[in-house]
């Protein structure tokens, strides 16, 4: 599997320092996604319905898991970074840290894995996973991250995200009042 892991991450990795454009395009790509991400669910939470609110709040929930899982995940198994190992071109400094799942992705797919979940969403979510895969497919053509690493938080994110989801009835109390709704007219479930 590791040799898999190698052999597409030199093939993706193999076009990075070789265009100025390309080079630029992914690194803003691979940096600045989450940052995106998170004008979109402050955006869903101030301008949005109740049902953008609570896919909002549940975006959030869901990558607070996400995050924490992907923490526990590297405490317990360390994968080193592809620049570690001097494969490839490195193109934006990183720590040398674990890589394996690798976080920005896992903050990603965690909001668009959520929006999907979400009928008022769900076409946003559906985007956002188009946008959260460039970005970690950016993560690997930069050399901080091999692909089984944007495989490992694609699943996290899932995970994350179908407990959020799972759970999301008992969250509705909290969101009731973030949203200062009156007792008497709870917000209904899904």
């Amino acid at each position: 599997m590791e040799e898999f892991n190698v052999a597409i991450f030199l093939f993706i990795n193999q076009y990075a320092g070789k265009s100025s454009f390309l080079d630029a395009a992914l690194i803003g790509t691979a940096e600045a996604m989450p940052y995106i991400f998170i004008l979109i669910i402050i955006y869903l939470w101030f301008v949005g319905s109740i049902e953008r609110k609570r896919s909002s709040f549940n975006s959030g929930l869901s990558v607070l898991l996400g995050m924490l899982t992907s923490y526990v995940v590297s405490l317990f198994y360390y994968h080193s970074r592809p620049f570690v190992n001097n494969l490839g071109t490195q193109l934006v400094e990183h720590a040398p840290d674990s890589s394996f799942p690798s976080d920005h992705t896992t903050f990603i797919f965690s909001i668009s894995v959520m929006l999907l979940f979400n009928k008022s969403s769900r076409v946003l979510g559906i985007a956002l996973c188009f946008l959260s895969l460039i970005s970690g497919l950016s993560r690997v053509f930069v050399g901080v991250h091999f692909p089984l690493d944007i495989l490992g938080a694609i699943w996290v994110a899932t995970f994350s995200s179908l407990v959020v989801f799972k759970l999301r009835h008992k969250t509705n109390g909290l969101l009731n009042v973030l949203v200062k709704k009156m007792p008497n007219k709870p917000i209904k479930q899904d």
